[in-house]
């Protein structure tokens, strides 16, 4: 039985960084960020099989594990956040001998963003094909236009309340692709994450985390491949579209964006 749960609906501790004023009343502003999330999840075992369980689905330490619940209202209904335990205690008294085991577990949560319980998936195609030709030189991104080649791309919808980051995956069917990127547009605004010197073959797997600021290729790190002016970019609540270009690559290029609609 769930008697109380607190710390998941609250808005957890803020990290500033606004500085003090020499001489001066005040601070100077600056920006705030979210620190981690605890949650408190107060229990009653009521059974004498109930209480092994419970010691055993919330064992201390380990990696941090999906943690569902669901609220009518709540982050979309169905939400969960990526935690794990750091605290358990169990009262004995009175109670405990009469069968009313109270089990109090501490969940840390070291992203405080509630996010949706379904991952949403969009793929992204280049606009226009490149059917293997290099295009240099240009300068990207860039207009493409609206000729029969051009496909639209899919919006991106981040029906939550605060921004998400994507993770997306390309893994070219045939061909290769040279120096992908990609293009977030959103309200007009255009960030842009590209690589150099970066060549994904037939059935290999390019994996860019965008909150992890990660790029792998086969599980190895491609770190030093980003271009420097590139921008790690989030999804901000709304529809967005991201675009996928290469310098060079053959027909049908495509990309798979995964993101969860997020809430705070």
């Amino acid at each position: 039985m769930l008697e109380e749960v607190s710390g998941l609906l609250d808005a957890p501790d803020v990290r500033t960084s606004d500085a003090e004023l020499l001489q001066r009343d005040g601070l100077t502003p600056g920006t705030d960020y979210m620190g981690a999330r605890t949650v408190t999840l107060t229990m009653l075992a009521l059974d004498d099989h109930e209480l092994p369980a419970l010691l055993a689905a919330f064992a201390p330490g380990g990696e941090e594990r999906p943690f569902a619940f669901a609220f009518p209202g709540v982050a979309g209904g169905t939400a969960r956040i990526m935690a794990r335990v750091r605290k358990r205690a169990v009262t004995v008294d009175r109670d405990f001998h009469i069968g009313r085991r109270r089990v109090t577990v501490e969940l840390a949560a070291t992203d405080p963003r509630l996010y949706s319980a379904d991952e949403a998936t969009a793929t992204v195609a280049v606009a226009a094909p490149r059917e293997g030709r290099p295009i240099f030189p240009l300068t990207f991104p860039f207009d493409l236009g609206d000729g029969p080649s051009t496909r639209a791309a899919p919006d991106i919808a981040n029906t939550g309340s605060v921004d998400t980051w994507p993770v997306v995956r390309l893994t070219p069917r045939s061909g290769e692709v040279r120096d992908p990127s990609l293009t977030l547009v959103h309200g007009g605004v255009r960030r842009r994450f590209g690589t150099r010197g970066l060549q994904v073959g037939r059935g290999d797997a390019l994996v860019i985390d965008m909150a992890r600021r990660r790029i792998t290729l086969n599980g190895s790190s491609r770190f030093g491949q980003v271009e420097s002016t590139s921008q790690w970019f989030s999804l901000p609540p709304g529809a967005s579209t991201v675009q996928l270009d290469v310098l060079e690559g053959p027909t049908g290029v495509t990309a798979d964006v995964q993101w969860r609609s997020a809430w705070m």
